[in-house]
């Protein structure tokens, strides 16, 4: 007998072979699958053909299975199981009762994130938010499923694999501690004579800032830096430095350390941000519901701190 040649296989015959050895008659078989008895009859004759065999034969006014047949079938019975549940739709996610890990990377956002995780296990109270922080690594956490949704700024210079989404783009504004000297005049020239914080999350060889102060030729000289952005309200309280920072994960500490707000001397304008996930769960119930949860609520966060930062910044004057 020559090799069986899958990929000419159809599979309408194992699905009407598996029902034939089952029901023991054509008739039987056709009204199962809702065909006619006569293409029923044409598929036996195919299989037939195709593994060489009779596969049934009447014996008593009933079909009995050869021993080819039996041992097809024992094979293809789990087989033909585990394609249909793999075919079958994904049974829809349910918060209310789902106990699912989410891991979501994200820049130190206290406000942010005590709001998210307060709003997702009021909708689904049994699953767990575990907030990873921002690394070199995510991206690749990301592809391995090690993390569910990942916060990304800057080029879209993601990995092949990596699905994402753009957000608006980052607003930043500068910070000071109240009663600063320079908010009585707040002028680039004023701005110079002053230290800046930074936030060095990770090593990337100059930040965003850093990169437009150096195109307007507004040089900054720096007086201190933090790993996380969670230190910079009791850093600047305590100090003359001058910080530029997203608005995002400012929300809590400019109010908390009773800042003041400026307008930067150089930021940039449109610095993309995106949220991104592995394409392999993009059509995952649980992952869409965790992106649609997350993303409107960032949208509505940025928005609503860009508005109240926007209206006490203390403009600059050239």
């Amino acid at each position: 007998m020559s090799q069986i040649q899958l990929h000419k296989m159809d599979l309408n015959l194992l699905a009407t072979f598996e029902a034939l050895i089952e029901e023991g008659s054509v008739a039987a078989a056709a009204d199962r699958l809702h065909l006619t008895p006569s293409a029923v009859s044409h598929a036996l004759g195919r299989l037939r053909t195709q593994f060489d065999d009779p596969l049934l034969v009447r014996i008593g006014g009933k079909m009995q299975p050869t021993p080819k047949a039996l041992l097809l079938a024992d094979e293809l019975s789990p087989v033909l199981r585990g394609l249909r549940r793999a075919l079958e739709p994904q049974a829809p996610f349910d918060p209310a009762t789902s106990d699912r890990v989410f891991r979501i990377a994200l820049h130190t956002s206290p406000t942010f994130m005590a709001q998210m995780t307060t709003d997702i296990l009021r909708a689904a109270p049994n699953v767990m938010i575990e907030w990873v922080r921002i690394k070199p690594s995510n991206q690749n956490d990301l592809a391995d499923g090690l993390i569910d949704l990942l916060h990304v700024g800057g080029p879209a210079y993601l990995m092949d694999g990596i699905a994402s989404i753009d957000l608006s783009p980052v607003t930043f504004f500068s910070f000071v501690r109240n009663g600063h000297p320079v908010t009585k005049e707040w002028s680039t020239e004023n701005a110079a004579k002053y230290r800046y914080l930074q936030v060095a999350v990770e090593d990337t060889g100059g930040t965003p800032i850093e990169k437009e102060h150096r195109v307007l030729n507004r040089p900054r000289t720096l007086g201190g830096k933090v790993h996380d952005f969670s230190l910079i309200g009791s850093m600047l309280a305590a100090t003359d430095l001058i910080t530029t920072q997203p608005s995002f994960v400012m929300a809590e500490m400019w109010t908390r350390y009773d800042l003041q707000v400026l307008e930067p001397v150089a930021a940039p304008k449109d610095f993309p941000m995106r949220f991104a996930w592995s394409a392999r769960n993009a059509s995952d119930p649980g992952n869409n519901w965790l992106r649609d949860t997350v993303i409107a609520a960032y949208e509505d966060h940025q928005a609503d701190i860009n508005h109240k930062l926007g209206a006490v910044m203390i403009p600059l004057r050239n």
